[in-house]
């Protein structure tokens, strides 16, 4: 936690980089890095000010904090920490290109070459602080970083074997590469070409330091740890590298706690580092109940939460554990203990989200009713804060209706709900926290507080969720996951739910407002609304939004619509073989032939659909039950053959079939007069 006179010293340093006084700002800088380095002051701020996300404001774009370091470079071309800063600058720069549009987003290889290009950048500026400064912890630090999440570019590899490295042109043939041109093109955005050239002899204080074959991440490591002996931060940075996210495990980050390399760190330091990897095991994926893995994870972790511990990290701790903890031992009150534990760890410990959902899922719906305290202290500690905006929206309709161990405040409920959606809008979490909502409305109603789950839905409905809106669709009509009272169904309101998230553009509401006109819910049919809605979800990219819509043509459309459905709609269904609705427009489109809806009666082709439709399902009854109709006499079959005839015997669904025709049952030595 930052300590009062913290917020000063950020607040002098900011000044004095916003008014360029770059000579006072360097000053300032070394002389509170001296106390750091030699690890004698007990709440120096130096490591929290030296970071670009301290110095720089929120508002300033990266091309001004570049203009910026590069101005403080140029008036203090010896300037430890405007070259250092300017490393972290392009380090953060090329973790910007290399994210894209987020972690689920493929990298591309001109994203891999803009990021490296700014690696050069960064590298260029650590190498020119090692030069100005004795002991360059910081710079060290971000080298490992970088090294352990980038590598190490190729002609620092060469400068540490003692080779000359090649220009980069040279290196690589990266004329006229689209690559080269897409990946160069996120530094001239910021006003800046690609480095081609590279130094030719590495800083004095790196020259003979590095041992034969040794990592890059180790060397970085020890350059680092040489000249601040223990360094917390690096460590830190170098398990980190060796966790789940890397490609390594809690067990080898262990192993190095450990080892030789963390031997002159205390035991309080090293509880620490273990509580990480333990963080890092609690949540990933998690161990198989009675395994012997999860027999050592509740051994770490018993071990661990009798040793002293920073609040923060027990609370960390304790949040991942209690679900895991209810699943290996099978009991929900295992689970909430451990949350009864992490509630007195102190007055402001709260869990997050995940640990919240078991909570409510214990108490709630496994009616673990023993645990209602710690429910309690949940919602009580949310309101305290209402920085949550699942729990602020959890504890709305819990005071609005007194339950679970809150006073009734229907004014403070009101309050409650309303910072609630603020929070969900001003975070952009609307259909996350939505989402999670549901569950939570689920859990209320099963444990009987109908009224609360309806209360929760139709508040959040009428601030503008359209989730929220959709679900009471389904409440309305006790189509619910929870049985409605009957005092509360209404199919009027129902509607009026389901039309006004479909207008919101929910699309699974779309289609779903499109049946329930289809059906004359809370009304009469409505017909061309109800198409248009099947349209609307179509467009938007419903699976069965076009199946449904030509089914309803076919009920309730005009001849023309019901001669499209036949002749265009649901052949074009047929002609996808992954369609979701492929075996329904199939059997439909085969009834219509057979009864001559949109079409003149074939039987024959119908004959031919019912056979497909056994192809796609052959467990089918009613298909199989239309082709007994079909073929079940000899009068039925003497009709196939006729029909066949009318159309010369076309095989009508061979562009959609997966084997040869079926073939007509033999009729040509039948009674030709039959009754």
């Amino acid at each position: 936690m930052q300590q009062p006179d913290n917020h000063d010293n950020i607040a002098k340093a900011q000044m004095l980089l916003a008014t360029r006084r770059f000579l006072k700002l360097d000053e300032w800088l070394l002389s509170q890095m001296r106390g750091w380095q030699n690890q004698n002051e007990a709440n120096n701020t130096y490591g929290l000010v030296m970071h670009p996300d301290t110095l720089f404001s929120k508002d300033e774009s990266a091309t001004q904090r570049l203009e910026i370091l590069r101005d403080w470079a140029q008036q203090c071309p010896g300037s430890y920490h405007a070259h250092c800063l300017m490393g972290m600058f392009w380090h953060e720069q090329a973790w910007v290109i290399r994210r894209g549009n987020g972690p689920e987003h493929e990298v591309e290889d001109a994203q891999w070459l803009g990021a490296q290009l700014c690696c050069d950048y960064a590298v260029l500026s650590f190498l020119s602080a090692i030069a100005c400064h004795p002991r360059p912890t910081h710079a060290f630090r971000h080298m490992m970083n970088l090294s352990g999440g980038f590598g190490e570019p190729y002609w620092l590899r060469a400068l540490f074997a003692g080779q000359q490295p090649k220009p980069l042109h040279e290196q690589f043939n990266i004329q006229n590469s689209p690559v080269w041109e897409q990946g160069a093109a996120y530094l001239y955005a910021m006003g800046v070409a690609p480095a081609t050239h590279w130094p030719q002899q590495l800083p004095a204080a790196l020259q003979q330091t590095r041992r034969n074959n040794e990592d890059a991440l180790d060397y970085w490591l020890r350059m680092a740890m040489s000249v601040r002996h223990s360094d917390v931060g690096s460590m830190e940075s170098y398990l980190l590298f060796h966790s789940t996210f890397w490609g390594g495990s809690d067990e080898q980050q262990n192993e190095i706690i450990d080892g030789p390399l963390c031997a002159e760190f205390s035991e309080d330091e090293r509880n620490q580092f273990r509580a990480n990897a333990l963080l890092d095991a609690l949540g990933g994926e998690i161990a198989d109940r009675d395994s012997p893995r999860a027999e050592q994870l509740q051994q770490r972790l018993t071990a661990l939460l009798n040793q002293p511990l920073e609040p923060a990290t027990r609370i960390a701790l304790l949040n991942l554990a209690g679900t895991c903890i209810a699943y290996w031992q099978d009991d929900d009150r295992a689970g909430l203990q451990v949350y009864a534990d992490l509630f007195a760890v102190s007055p402001q410990a709260m869990p997050g989200k995940f640990a919240a959902l078991f909570i409510s899922r214990a108490v709630l719906a496994s009616e673990e009713q023993d645990g209602m305290p710690v429910l309690t202290s949940l919602l009580v500690r949310a309101i305290n804060r209402a920085d949550d905006a699942l729990l602020t929206a959890f504890a709305a309709a819990a005071v609005q209706f007194g339950l679970y161990g809150l006073p009734c405040d229907t004014s403070l409920s009101s309050g409650l709900m309303d910072c609630a959606w603020s929070l969900m809008q001003q975070q952009k979490t609307t259909e996350s926290v939505g989402k999670d909502l549901l569950v939570l409305a689920h859990d209320m109603a099963i444990n009987d507080d109908i009224d609360a789950t309806h209360f929760l839905m139709t508040e959040m409905a009428r601030r503008g969720s359209a989730l929220h809106t959709y679900e009471l669709f389904f409440f309305y009509r006790n189509a619910w996951h929870q049985d409605v009272p009957e005092s509360l169904h209404n199919d009027s309101n129902a509607l009026d739910c389901v039309l006004s998230a479909a207008r919101s553009g929910l699309v699974p509401a779309m289609f779903s407002a499109a049946s329930a006109l289809r059906e004359g819910l809370g009304g009469e049919v409505d017909y061309q609304q109800a198409m248009h809605w099947y349209q609307r979800a179509s467009e938007a990219g419903h699976p069965s939004a076009d199946y449904w819509r030509a089914s309803c043509a076919l009920d309730l459309g005009s001849d023309a619509e019901k001669r499209e459905a036949v002749e265009v709609s649901l052949p074009a269904i047929l002609a996808q073989q992954n369609h979701p609705e492929r075996f329904e427009a199939a059997y439909t489109l085969g009834m219509a032939w057979m009864q001559g809806v949109g079409t003149k009666k074939n039987k024959y082709i119908a004959w031919q659909l019912m056979n497909f439709v056994l192809e796609l399902n052959p467990e089918s009854e009613v298909a199989r039950q239309a082709i007994i109709q079909l073929e079940g006499s000899l009068r039925a079959r003497m009709s196939l053959w006729q029909d066949k005839r009318k159309v010369e015997g076309v095989d009508f669904t061979a562009p959609y079939r997966q084997s040869s025709a079926p073939q007509l049952p033999d009729a040509s030595h039948e009674p030709q007069h039959v009754d």
